[in-house]
């Protein structure tokens, strides 16, 4: 029983694996044609709307902006400002429905881990700007960021400020990488385009495993826990 039990677990890591990874390679892709399409706005639509709808991390969607913005010899500030309104956008709007208690903010809060809910919860009470700044940097974390500031009422301009600093040096950081990432490769495989491109999806995807496997035990409730 226990080795089918193995068997089992494995296959479904496999198949986790396989599906992020036609996220990923669909992800780039969709995200380079709304960039060609819609230019700047496309950039910020995709951060305010599209991204928050899929599986793939938030940081390998502005690594791949940023990778995306140099090959298609994009203005590199108005690409980061673009993305940096939309995430944002968001971010506000989370916060507004978590502090007027809506319902659909406290379903997402539910799906957090308790203990850590509570940790932030108690440190926002405390230093609430610092841990703003630092639960906007956290991969995955950032998303419930908002929410669980909302959540305890804290005043808005605080969350403001203190999140959109953060936010501001997430996006130059993810946006630095992905631009990096094309200039190294662009001057490696200079006559091997499809190659480039395939490098820097490829190692998109693996940044994209590592996250979702470090951040899914320390952000959300285990199934365990949620049944008991």
């Amino acid at each position: 029983m226990n080795n089918i039990s193995a068997i089992i677990d494995c296959c479904h890591v496999l198949k986790s694996i396989t599906d992020l990874f036609s996220d990923t390679v669909m992800a780039h892709h969709d995200i380079s044609s709304v960039i060609i399409q819609l230019s700047y706005f496309g950039i910020f639509l995709w951060f305010a709307v599209i991204e928050q709808l899929t599986p793939v991390p938030e940081e390998v969607y502005l690594m791949s902006a940023g990778y995306i913005a140099v090959h298609l010899h994009m203005n590199i500030i108005l690409c980061a400002l673009a993305a940096l309104a939309g995430l944002l956008a968001t971010d506000n709007l989370l916060f507004y429905l978590a502090l007027k208690g809506n319902k659909f903010s406290q379903k997402l809060l539910k799906k957090i881990n308790h203990d850590l809910l509570d940790n932030i919860k108690n440190k926002l009470k405390n230093k609430a700007a610092i841990t703003i700044f630092i639960g906007a940097l956290v991969p995955k974390l950032r998303f419930f960021n908002p929410l669980i500031a909302g959540s305890i009422n804290i005043k808005f301009k605080i969350f403001f400020f203190a999140n959109a600093a953060a936010t501001l040096l997430y996006v130059t950081v993810y946006m630095s990488i992905g631009i990096l990432f094309h200039r190294q490769l662009n001057y490696v495989l200079k006559e091997l385009k499809y190659v480039q491109h395939g490098i820097f999806i490829g190692v998109m995807i693996i940044i994209a495993i590592f996250i979702i496997i470090k951040m899914r035990k320390l952000v959300f409730e285990k199934e365990t826990a949620t049944k008991q």
